[in-house]
């Protein structure tokens, strides 16, 4: 609330226009404010997601706007009073690398480093709130109260603010904001949150019994221009340090064993380069038979896998965040042996599909673009189906600390990702042959079963 209380010094009665900040710059921070509340406490299947971790460019736009923005502010003499519009630019950045600042943490530290996160999201689209109400109901002219409609008598602190009490009307509808934004702690969140907020309530109500200290026109003696632009590239600086520090940090960790989340291993993953596509046409065939059910086999080999991933995934996260924000999400019972038992169904499925295509691959000739389809498909089974039992004990070394939970959620949200990325990889390399005529009685249900296993992370961010 530092933001809301710090912006009180900047309004008063009959207020000139440079004294008050340009409203395209509160509308802009609100929708910024709100939209980040909004990504931190959606569940990660929302298309929203993509601003946090595939929008990290989105925060430096941001950035860059914001300081392109300070500057025009700063040449029309109205960045002072526009100054605590700045600090949700600066934070969007710092907020996008939340898993790297909690990585490693122990629970305890996690839950008050996300708490404090949490209370700036939380804080930031209410001090805005404030502002722009205070801006919206201040004296066209000094010593005439605004009229407000009847309707206002409804929202705490409006009357107060027109009628020049400014912290203590600011404090009441701060608070009141508070108190509407408890839904979203209960409805996504938990007890933490709840307490939190609480606090902050108490907090802004604690500020506005206080007696009023000096008038704004005092206020902006004390302060000039140059030093809020001084202000604004060192919070730009800063910022963008903190973004690119935490993002890459010796030792930052999310929880991959592998490849997947590691740039430092981004070789290590399946090559799709190591079978060649023959350069000659789709032909149907001698056995179509054969070839269908191994491709079949193996689709619904990896189907089966995806659905262990997806119940190991989904209650790592749930617990994890059970314990995280205090908060009893339902739990599937023995969820990680009912898991691995699907895992180890569809290691089974792979046994049997790898019988078949010994027998599937002997009528089809090298030169066939079919079977090198059928070559990628076995190989990435491979490469997929060994690291079942990595992740197994990744995941049960991870599980033995309630820290440790977010990694194993991670850890198989992660591999349910790159398994759609990688068979849609496999899609496009063989488009040529799936979407011949002369094979698509072969091709069609592993095509469908595969399209079907990407689509159920496509719109997945890993790692939040």
């Amino acid at each position: 609330m530092t933001t809301a209380s710090s912006g009180a010094t900047f309004a008063g009665s009959g207020l000139a226009p440079g004294a008050r900040p340009p409203a395209w710059l509160i509308v802009a921070t609100g929708l910024l404010a709100a939209g980040m509340l909004a990504m931190a406490v959606a569940e990660t299947t929302l298309w929203l997601h993509y601003l946090i971790d595939a929008g990290e460019s989105f925060s430096l736009a941001g950035l860059a706007f914001i300081l392109a923005a300070g500057l025009y502010l700063f040449a029309r003499g109205r960045l002072l009073a526009s100054l605590p519009l700045v600090a949700p630019w600066l934070l969007f950045p710092v907020i996008t690398q939340g898993d790297q600042i909690i990585d490693n943490l122990s629970i305890d530290w996690m839950r008050a480093i996300s708490h404090v996160l949490l209370g700036a999201l939380f804080g930031t689209p209410v001090a805005i709130a404030v502002m722009a109400a205070r801006y919206a109901t201040a004296p066209r002219q000094a010593g005439s109260p605004r009229r407000l409609p009847f309707w206002a008598a409804l929202v705490p602190g409006l009357r107060q603010l027109a009628d020049g009490r400014i912290r203590e009307g600011s404090a009441a509808l701060a608070a009141f904001l508070l108190v509407l934004e408890m839904w979203v702690a209960v409805r996504f969140l938990g007890l933490l949150m709840v307490i939190a907020l609480i606090v902050m309530a108490w907090g802004v109500l604690i500020y506005g019994s206080l007696p009023e200290s000096g008038s704004a026109a005092d206020a902006r003696k004390r302060r000039s221009e140059r030093f809020a632009l001084g202000l604004l590239v060192a919070g730009v600086a800063t910022s963008l340090a903190l973004f690119l520090g935490y993002k890459n940090r010796p030792g930052a960790y999310q929880g991959s064993p592998a490849y997947y989340m590691d740039p430092s291993q981004a070789d290590a993953g399946f090559r799709l380069d190591r079978v060649a596509v023959p350069p000659g046409g789709p032909v149907a065939p001698a056995e179509p038979g054969a070839v269908r059910e191994t491709l079949t086999l193996y689709a619904r080999a990896l189907e089966q896998l995806l659905a262990g991933y997806y119940i190991l995934d989904r209650n790592y996260n749930y617990d994890f965040h059970n314990r995280l924000f205090l908060r009893s999400t339902p739990l599937l019972a023995n969820y990680r042996t009912a898991g691995l038992r699907l895992a180890s169904d569809a290691a089974h499925l792979r046994q049997d599909a790898d019988a078949a295509a010994d027998r599937a691959r002997a009528v089809l000739r090298d030169e066939d673009p079919l079977a090198a389809l059928l070559d990628d498909v076995r190989a990435y089974a491979a490469f997929t189906f060994d690291r079942v039992p990595v992740l197994a004990r990744m995941s049960a070394e991870f599980g033995r600390t309630e820290a440790g939970l977010q990694h194993a959620t991670h850890l198989y949200e992660g591999e349910g990702k790159v398994l759609g990325v990688q068979l849609d990889a496999i899609l496009q390399k063989h488009e040529a042959v799936l979407a011949s005529a002369a094979t698509a009685a072969v091709t069609g249900e592993f095509v469908t079963i595969a399209r079907s296993i990407h689509e159920a992370y496509a719109n997945r961010i890993v790692g939040f």
